[in-house]
């Protein structure tokens, strides 16, 4: 059966080639017309860009064919272009397209040339230039950190995200006063044995807010003040790979800027960093099964395991809740503790009654037998139209019609045969929603008695198959599952 793909055409000239007929607009068009024609192709859309440069991806109507593709979830769609540097002319570039075309189900073509991801000798070249991607990206990362690292050993602050308590200009970092004097506060009142949610709740209270690098102070951001050496006059380079992970090898030298802190304050507050990290957590979250998919509904943050005690350990028995996690770093969230035995029978009675609106709706999801009658009869219409368009197409060749009149037979068949091909996308749907919505079906019928008798691990796993995400409000639950059923 053949398929009908929809080409979106990219046409660009820079104002050097305005004049040079072999590129201009209209030759550039008419040719991919013919070409897209060719090919049994439906143009979709254009997009033209005239006087604009393909040194960078900064283009108007790239931009929109970008979104466009993102928008548009069909099957095949194609990009057609006159010659590849009408697309991009950077080899780096080239490949951010393609694997962007890929993302999105789309097929990549040039028309004078064998830049083809419809074939196997085009996506061959395709992963050549992949390759060269990759070298060109990892040659620049590693002079980029050779840059990095001789910097700080110049004493330099090696970039990145401008440190709160600093103005950097012209290379050099520089106290940023009003800041500093916050950063001092900071640790003048951890050393005097504040712990970081109660100075989180100084630095965000509302009545009184501190000045903050993005609008309000956030554990991580107080972290990062708390154990930084660039506020005694030390420089770091190493501190972390590029994923956020920490790296045990950084190196630290002595840095060029004013220190805000004394050494002997800033190692103080290392000291007791570490002690603190010795001593028993309060929460327990490992034995908590709901974390981890659990959100708060009033804030957004995720909720966290939190075992509570009357008077102590040893003289009370344990309450155990789930709490926002905004609510325990900066008291910002006012979402109630939820107990974790009410929350848990919540989240299993949601899931009770969902099972029961299965098990009564589950035959407006099943795929009747005549609808598979239906989606043969629509690929039989679509066979037919294949044989009429080829029909019509030898007639032409004949001389029998004109080519306005081939045009509008086919785009009259072509119309037909989306309609059909639409039709049978909706019922293939409608038969995977069936499917997925038997499997939860099946799992849900006995979900209660199998937590029961489940481990903490074995309990969190199964949730994790079928729950995506919990949401929690202070009077209700909303369970999102996985694949949107």
């Amino acid at each position: 059966m053949s398929e009908t793909w929809f080409a979106r055409i990219y046409i660009r000239v820079s104002t050097d080639e305005q004049a040079d007929e072999g590129y201009s607009i209209d030759a550039q068009r008419e040719r991919l017309k013919a070409y897209a024609l060719s090919q049994d192709w439906v143009i979709q859309d254009s997009y033209i860009e005239e006087g604009v440069s393909a040194k960078n991806m900064d283009r108007p109507e790239l931009k929109r064919l970008l979104n466009d593709l993102k928008a548009d979830h069909s099957d095949h769609k194609i990009v057609l272009v006159y010659k590849l540097d009408r697309l991009t002319r950077s080899v780096s570039d080239l490949h951010t397209l393609l694997d962007y075309f890929d993302r999105h189900q789309t097929k990549f073509r040039s028309a004078t040339e064998v830049y083809d991801t419809t074939t196997a000798i085009g996506r061959l070249f395709i992963t050549l230039v992949g390759a060269m991607a990759q070298w060109e990206r990892e040659n620049l990362a590693e002079r980029t950190k050779m840059g990095q690292i001789e910097m700080t050993r110049q004493g330099k602050w090696s970039g990145g995200h401008r440190p709160f308590g600093y103005d950097y200009n012209n290379g050099n970092l520089k106290i940023n006063h009003a800041e500093a004097a916050i950063v001092k506060e900071i640790y003048d009142r951890y050393l005097a044995g504040s712990g970081t949610p109660k100075i989180l709740k100084w630095l965000n209270d509302p009545t009184h807010p501190q000045l903050a690098s993005n609008k309000r102070w956030t554990l991580n951001n107080l972290k990062y003040v708390l154990q930084n050496p660039l506020y005694c006059g030390m420089v770091r380079y190493g501190y972390r790979d590029l994923k956020g992970r920490r790296q045990t090898n950084s190196m630290i030298e002595e840095g060029n800027h004013e220190a805000i802190l004394s050494l002997e304050n800033f190692n103080r507050a290392q000291e007791l960093r570490s002690k603190r990290k010795t001593m028993p957590s309060r929460s327990g979250t490992g034995t908590y099964s709901l974390t981890g998919i659990l959100r708060c509904g009033k804030c957004g943050y995720s909720m966290s395991g939190d075992t509570r005690y009357k008077k102590n350990k040893l003289e009370s028995e344990p309450r155990r809740y789930y709490t926002c996690v905004e609510r325990i770093h900066s008291g910002l969230c006012d979402m109630p503790r939820q107990k974790e035995s009410h929350l848990e029978n919540a989240v299993l009675t949601h899931l009770e009654q969902y099972h029961q609106d299965l098990s009564r709706d589950m035959s407006t999801f099943t795929l009747r037998s005549d609808d598979q009658a239906e989606m043969d009869a629509l690929r039989n219409e679509i066979s037919k139209i294949t044989s009429r368009k080829n029909r019509w197409m030898n007639a032409f060749e004949n001389g029998d019609i004109e080519s306005n009149v081939l045009k509008d037979r086919l785009n009259e068949l072509r119309s037909k045969e989306t309609l059909f091909a639409e039709k049978i996308h909706a019922l293939e749907q409608m038969n995977a929603k069936s499917l997925d919505l038997a499997t939860l079906k099946t799992i849900l019928g006995s979900f209660r008695a199998t937590w029961g008798i489940a481990t903490v691990q074995e309990r969190k796993e199964l949730l994790r198959t079928i729950i995506k995400e919990i949401t929690v409000y202070p009077d209700r639950i909303l369970i999102h599952f996985h694949g949107g059923v």
